[in-house]
């Protein structure tokens, strides 16, 4: 290594002594006094500026550059960290809302946490992470305190899949409230649920409360399930196609309950 160094230094000895030479009186015009060497210190100083301005400009750009990219991490550090707050707020909402509910309930019910969705062939449905094991069965009904939200269609020992209102084969009982008219209930589009099966002289208006009629052996009576939201006439079958407002939103569940028991206790 230090043969070859050598060698380059031979090769090159009249240009190395050059630049040697160009640098050293350059120092000493630099840092002599003399007031005939003024002018060249001067120029040489300008010189200097003009050499190291774009390079000083650049790191600064780098250095800015830099700067920005971790303002820019930690401003995404920070909006996770309010997105994540604003989740638990929300999610603590959620669960004071159900306990609230569950303590004015009558019903014997447990509560439930979702764990995925939709994963059953042919069937729009939820999982819950309580089974049998937790005394579940099968057509328990499943509900929220915004109302109704399906029933259970298939149970493990700690898991069941829950049947929800907008699978296309679900259908419900219910009563609209005050008249007392009665219907079945089945999806239609967008939380938006119709009941045909009312009669056309039957009194119903939109704003009416609508709650589970009692009439079957899976739903007890007077559970929520939704507010009417039209009442329009079918000329051809002299009824009334009558549409309810689902007020849970169904893709955004995170915990349900689950009635184990009809009776009121």
């Amino acid at each position: 290594m230090v043969a070859k160094l050598l060698v380059i230094v031979q090769k090159n000895k009249h240009h190395l002594v050059f630049i040697l030479s160009v640098f050293l009186s350059l120092i000493i015009i630099y840092n002599s006094d003399s007031t005939t060497i003024k002018p060249f210190q001067h120029t040489i100083n300008n010189l200097s500026t003009i050499i190291n301005s774009p390079i000083v400009r650049f790191n600064l750009l780098v250095k800015t550059a830099q700067e920005n990219e971790l303002l820019r991490e930690r401003l995404i550090v920070l909006f996770l960290e309010k997105e994540s707050l604003l989740e638990y707020e929300v999610e603590n909402a959620r669960l004071k809302e159900m306990l609230d509910f569950k303590r004015e309930s009558k019903i014997e019910m447990i509560p439930a946490k979702v764990i995925n969705m939709g994963l059953s062939a042919n069937l729009l449905s939820m999982t819950v992470d309580v089974g049998s094991d937790a005394g579940v069965k099968k057509n328990n009904p499943v509900i929220t305190p915004s109302g109704i939200i399906g029933k259970i269609a298939k149970i493990n020992d700690q898991s069941s899949v829950v049947q929800l209102i907008s699978d296309p084969s679900f259908r419900i009982g219910v009563r609209f409230l005050p008249s007392g008219t009665t219907g079945i209930l089945r999806w239609a589009i967008n939380n938006i649920c119709n009941v045909r099966e009312v009669y056309k002289n039957s009194i119903v208006n939109v704003g009416d409360q609508v709650v589970t009629s009692g009439l079957s052996d899976i739903f007890p009576e007077g559970l929520h399930v939704g507010t009417v939201s039209s009442v329009a006439d079918d000329r051809i079958q002299f009824q009334k196609i009558i549409s309810v407002q689902i007020e849970e939103n169904l893709s955004s569940l995170m915990y349900v309950f689950v009635i184990i028991n009809n009776e009121p206790y």
